[in-house]
């Protein structure tokens, strides 16, 4: 937490020479999501805010969107899995997840009279997956997004996911209670029925967590960024332990082959969340690559 408050306030101050509205929450018809917009009469660049695999009922990029709005633009952090989750509630899993409807997030922001026509995705980790994944399915000129910005994305389809998988107390030893010390292997274990999200082990690993068109995707399918032919701005940690590098210098070689100019940033020592100096450097990127978007 301090290191959240400390970042955020940094990066507040390297923008204080910049122009700062109020700030306000609106209805929208997408559920579990939050609308910040700029309380002003005027009309603005809209930006879609896509979440990672902590689902839309955590607030941990509300923050940054509050300060998009702060500087003029309006903000809808779409809840695309995992929404109104209480603190009791089950978690979600990432699955089954319709791809398109970001794209009617789209068309509903352009469509409103404080819009200035222009809307951009932003998305992060699985939210940036879809970021990329909307660009490349936007078919009119009404869902079709004038940008992209992704931080640590994949450049392929990735499978189901829920957070409970990862917790050991939905785990059970086969051999019962206190036989199964600190090291032993994952397959001396078994699913605890009792936790949400469903045994893994009994999953499809076969398929991809979204859906295209009513129909299931499968893990591993390319995603073909190059039929977006707008800007694209993404960010990376060279370091970044949960998806390599690797997924996006392959991203900005297929772009680059297709005669795309995408603004690539790798941040050397950076991990899958960017931290301190290298993540105000990461926003202040953004908000240049905002001023550009036409």
């Amino acid at each position: 937490m301090k290191y959240i408050f400390a970042t955020l306030v940094a990066f507040l101050f390297a923008q204080n020479a910049m122009a700062s509205y109020p700030v306000k929450r609106e209805s929208n018809p997408f559920s579990g999501s939050r609308f910040y917009v700029t309380n002003d009469a005027g009309k603005h660049t809209s930006i879609i805010m896509l979440h990672g695999s902590e689902g839309g009922s955590e607030y941990y990029i509300d923050s940054e969107a509050n300060i998009l709005a702060a500087q003029g633009y309006q903000v809808l952090v779409l809840c695309y899995f995992d929404c109104n989750r209480g603190l009791s509630d089950p978690r979600q899993t990432l699955a089954d997840i319709k791809a398109e409807s970001t794209l009617d997030a789209v068309a509903w922001l352009r469509s409103l009279p404080t819009s200035n026509g222009l809307v951009v995705i932003y998305g992060f980790s699985r939210g940036a997956e879809l970021a990329l994944l909307a660009g490349s399915l936007a078919s009119t000129s009404s869902n079709r997004p004038d940008a992209l910005i992704a931080h640590a994305p994949s450049d392929v389809v990735n499978g189901a996911w829920n957070w409970s998988w990862q917790s050991p107390m939905c785990w059970l030893c086969k051999a019962g209670i206190g036989k199964c010390p600190h090291g032993t292997p994952k397959s001396d274990y078994q699913w605890n029925p009792t936790c949400a999200g469903g045994d893994p082990n009994k999953m499809d690993r076969s398929l991809g967590a979204w859906t295209i068109g009513g129909l299931k995707t499968s893990q591993d399918d390319r995603i073909q960024i190059e039929k977006f032919d707008g800007p694209i701005l993404i960010t990376v940690g060279e370091k970044d332990e949960v998806w390599p590098a690797e997924q996006t210098k392959r991203i900005e070689s297929t772009l680059k082959k297709s005669g795309r100019t995408p603004e690539i940033h790798y941040f050397p020592n950076g991990g899958h969340g960017l931290r301190g100096n290298d993540e105000i450097a990461r926003r202040n990127l953004v908000l240049d690559f905002l001023k550009r978007v036409r």
